[in-house]
Parts: C-alpha cells; structure tokens; sequence
C-alpha cells in the first residue's frame, strides 16, 4: 500500500468521531455546533449516521435558598442532565471541484432535572432546550500551487441553516409551615414553556495538501437570533406569586440568541500510517447575561445564564492498525461557561475509538470518551431580576461519560 493510500484511508471519520464525542461536553448550550467535516470527505457520495449519549449529572451540595430555613428541604440534590446527539449528513461531489453537504442535527440544548420537594426545585425541577438545525454546505475546491509534498488546493466554503428551537422550565411551589422545621408540601407547579425558528449561515476557507493529508480551515458560523413566543401556566401554582385571578400567560416573549462561533481545525499525516489532528472553537456566550422574560409573570422573570465566551480546544493522533481496522485517541479541554451562577467549569475528557471498515463501501465506528468537570460554587447572579431564585450551592468535582456510533456509506 503506497504512502498516499495509506494515510488518507486513516478515515474522516475516525476523527470526526473523536471530536464528537468531546465536543458535545462543550459550556454553554453546545452540543458541538453544526459539524461540516463530512465535507471533506475523499469518497464522491457518503451518506453517514451518528448518535452520541453523554451523561454529564451533577451533586450540588450545600444548599441555601434565601427565606428557607435550615433544615426544611433536603439540600444535597443529584441533577440528571444526560442527553443525545443525533448527526445525519449527506455529502456528493457535484462536480471535480465542488462539493456540497445536506445534514441534520441538534448542535446546541440543555437538560437537566432536579427532581421535586428539595431546595432547588422552587427554582427549577427540570430545564430543557432543543434544537434542529438543517443545514446545506458547499465548498468549491482549486488550486493553490505546489509544494515540495504534493500539488496543494484551496476550498471556500459557504453555507446555511434553518433551525427550530423550544425551550421548557418547570418551577415547584414549597409551602413551609411553621414552625420551621415544618417539611414542605411539594407538588404545586409552574410551567414556561416558548418556541421560535430562525436562520443562521457559515462562510470559511480551507487548505489543503491532499498527497499527506494536510488539511487547514477556519469556519465562521453566525449567530442564530431567537424571539421565543409561547405560555405561562402558573394555574396549579400555589406559591402566592401569581396575579390575582390570572393564572396562564399566553403572549410571554424573549429574546436570545444562539451566539456566533469560529471552529479552526488542523489534521496532517505525520508518517504512512499516522495522522495528527487539532481543533478550537470559541463561542460567543458571554453575550448570554440576564434575559428578561416580557409579559410574563412571578415566577418566571427572567433567564439568567450569566455565561462568559466559550473555548474548546482538541488534539489527537488516528494510526491505520491494517486494511480495515483504523484507532485513535484524543484529548479536549474545555474551559465551561459559568461564572457567579451555574455549574460548568473547566473539562477535561480523553477519548479514544475505532473505525472498521466492514465491507468495501460500509464504515462502522464507535467512541468513548471519560472526563472531570471540576467542582465550585454557585450562586444568585448580584444584579438578578429572578429573587425567586436566590439559591446558593457548592459542587465536586464530577466524571462525565460519552459514547459514540455511527455509520457511514461511501460511493465512488
């Protein structure tokens, strides 16, 4: 097998794999963005499949709400905040030099529960976001000269995005009695439930060497604005915070956004069979303070993520172990997004997996990825509008698990 051959058989997958299964442990709402690698794909038709789980719960210990006396709710809380990805993407060479990509995801969300009757459920028992983005991405391809190595080219590439969003949050009612060490009577709910659909658009350019798997690009992906529309239900909530003979809201409104990104990626073989790859990506969350919640009511005031930008950075080597069978791993640091309020903080996770060829134009593969999201402490933002959620917490440190698969077919 040629040294040519032999590298680029290494598999866009197998890194694509690598960085999926990190990425999606990102600060903020990042579930790894819109991810454009298949693109770049060698073969003239792919059709790939991918599905990542993370399980990314959460101890908050040490629990104080203000008002609440010592003792009156349980305050050591495990929050689930497991979730799946689903990547679909459909890529053609339409011509020598251009390529275009159709994909399906759900590149940003959030999911955490905090269960009921404890000192965090009058904040929140469960918070949900979800996203689906289609999205269309073409890169045209010509020639940028010749070096010592092999002819190198150069890609511009642009695309789009449709994206339907929702977002969900449910508050519990505790009624203290007295005296005060009275246990709550939980049960009574609140719900905030919107929606909104938007565009968003990625321009970038890329080099390439393609004789020693030499690829460079940089990707601008621009923000997605969100006028969240949707209702209010605070008619089984019993917490006195409702207006008087008003209990559903039908008109409330917010607006956010999905902040702007730039991904910067490198991968280059480093022999016949070994390929090295590298990624970065920043994000705009810092964009994300307060957000006020408009014709709402107690106890839904306003949105307060209070995130500073984000930054995820990856490196990692895939070796072709024989004619099918190719490995890899990777390490990512992601330095999270929190800062008075929220629990995401820095991250830590080492991956690894493989790519198995398992007929001529069938790839499998599959990865796993372990990590530590350091612990600190958590408390109500000082300009907060919500005084409902005045809550103030610590946390461990906490391992994180992903996991990986998916599949891919390719035609020439």
């Amino acid at each position: 097998m040629g040294h040519n051959t032999t590298i680029k058989s290494i598999g866009l997958a197998l890194v694509t794999t690598s960085l999926l299964s990190t990425s999606a442990i990102a600060g903020g709402f990042d579930r790894g963005g819109v991810n454009i690698d298949q693109l770049f794909d060698t073969d003239r038709f792919t059709a790939a499949g991918q599905y990542t789980y993370v399980s990314a719960d959460r101890t908050q210990r040490n629990i104080s709400r203000a008002g609440v006396p010592a003792g009156a709710a349980p305050n050591v809380v495990d929050v689930e905040s497991s979730f799946g990805v689903p990547r679909i993407g459909l890529k053609a060479d339409l011509t020598e030099n251009l390529a275009c990509l159709a994909s399906y995801s759900e590149p940003f969300g959030a999911d955490s529960a905090n269960g009921v009757g404890n000192l965090l459920s009058a904040s929140s028992t469960s918070i949900e976001f979800n996203t689906k983005d289609y999205g269309l991405t073409c890169a045209y391809r010509f020639g940028a000269g010749t070096t010592s190595v092999g002819d190198a080219f150069a890609r511009v590439i642009v695309g789009g995005s449709y994206m339907e969003a929702d977002a969900l949050q449910i508050r519990e009612s505790l009624l203290f009695g007295a005296p005060p060490a009275t246990p709550p009577q939980p049960g009574n709910f609140a719900s905030f439930a919107v929606e909104d659909d938007t565009y968003g658009w990625r321009a970038g350019i890329a080099y390439e060497i393609p004789d020693i798997a030499l690829r460079a690009s940089i990707v601008y992906n621009s923000r997605y604005d969100l006028n969240f529309t949707g209702t209010q239900d605070n008619s089984q909530f019993a917490g006195g915070l409702a207006i008087p003979g008003v209990t559903v809201f039908p008109g409330i409104a917010l607006s956010t956004e999905i902040p702007e990104a730039i991904d910067v990626k490198f991968q280059s073989g480093i022999n016949e069979t070994t390929l090295l790859f590298a990624s970065l990506r920043w994000q705009n969350w810092s964009r994300l303070d307060v957000i006020p919640v408009q014709d709402g009511s107690s106890p839904f005031l306003a949105l307060e993520p209070g995130y500073e930008d984000g930054y995820t950075a990856s490196i990692g080597i895939g070796k072709r172990i024989n004619e099918k069978l190719a490995a890899r791993i990777g390490l990512t640091w992601d330095n999270g997004t929190s800062t008075v309020s929220g629990s995401q903080t820095d991250t830590w996770t080492l991956s690894g997996g493989f790519a198995y060829d398992i007929k001529e134009n069938v790839e499998w593969n599959i990865g796993a990825a372990v990590g530590i999201a350091e612990g600190g402490t958590s408390r109500q933002l000082p300009n907060s509008i919500d005084l409902a959620g005045n809550v103030t917490s610590d946390f461990d440190s906490d391992t994180i698990f992903a996991f990986t698969t998916g599949v891919k077919f390719k035609f020439n």
